[in-house]
């Protein structure tokens, strides 16, 4: 009797901490189940833009006054698209990527000695809480180095998206309605940073090519040239040192 009894209290007090754990596994799943969703709550909200786009756009405008290059590619989403066309003086083009884009002020904005940029006709569509579609024209001045002193009036269309990083522009469209340069005025475009330029005049394809273009697409070949020379001394090293034990293989004595 006692050894049954020693066996039945054995198997009891598993059961039991088994029982004991399902009943406060089942407690904290109910009460979880009956009380309110805050975390959906706040991460729905939480995703909601909390600044009106304007101000965004405003932030564009004063990072191009400032030539601000780093600034204005913040406000891009990466893997956004910019089209520039009309009268740009040779810079036409689709421009995809922060890297292009980044490019393409470089090689305006990033040229300016001075610049005066001004909006008007300000307006937006709102299409979702995160998705707003903005309008403006662009009137500009500026006083570049490679382009002399510069007018245009731009007509901007943008696409923004809110995000983790904030508002970031998908979708562009600058329609340059009037540009003039001083410099291709004077019939002296070749005095630019823009190979485009002189291409266009020729018939070409005016979209933008990277400053120094000739040693962006001749270095890789350069550098592939110089690997396979390292590559062939080294090949032709063991090929001599191999062919070396052989000779002195072949004489040694038997």
């Amino acid at each position: 009797m006692r050894a049954a009894r020693h066996g039945v209290s054995r198997i009891v007090v598993p059961v039991v901490i088994v029982v004991v754990l399902a009943l406060a596994g089942a407690y904290v799943f109910l009460a979880r189940g009956t009380g309110p969703s805050t975390s959906t709550t706040t991460s729905s909200t939480a995703s909601l833009p909390t600044v009106p786009v304007n101000g965004s756009v405003d932030a564009l405008v004063q990072d191009l006054n400032v030539r601000d290059v780093n600034g204005l590619v913040t406000l891009y989403n990466p893997n956004a698209v910019t089209v520039w066309f009309g009268s740009t003086g040779g810079l036409s083009g689709r421009y995809v990527g922060a890297s292009s884009i980044k490019l393409i002020y470089a090689t305006t904005v990033g040229k300016a000695q001075s610049l005066d940029a001004n909006i008007s006709g300000y307006a937006q569509k709102v299409v979702t809480p995160t998705q707003t579609n903005a309008t403006f024209v662009v009137k500009l001045l500026a006083n570049s180095s490679v382009a002399g002193i510069v007018h245009a009036t731009i007509d901007v269309s943008e696409q923004w998206n809110w995000g983790g990083s904030g508002w970031q522009i998908t979708k562009e469209n600058w329609n340059y309605i009037q540009y003039d340069s001083s410099m291709i005025d004077a019939g002296i475009p070749s005095a630019t940073t823009f190979p485009q330029w002189g291409y266009e005049l020729k018939g070409g394809n005016p979209n933008l090519v990277s400053e120094k273009s000739f040693e962006w697409h001749v270095g890789p070949y350069v550098a592939a040239s110089v690997y396979a020379f390292l590559f062939g001394v080294a090949a032709l090293m063991v090929l001599e040192l191999r062919s070396r034990r052989r000779a002195f293989g072949d004489r040694a004595p038997l």
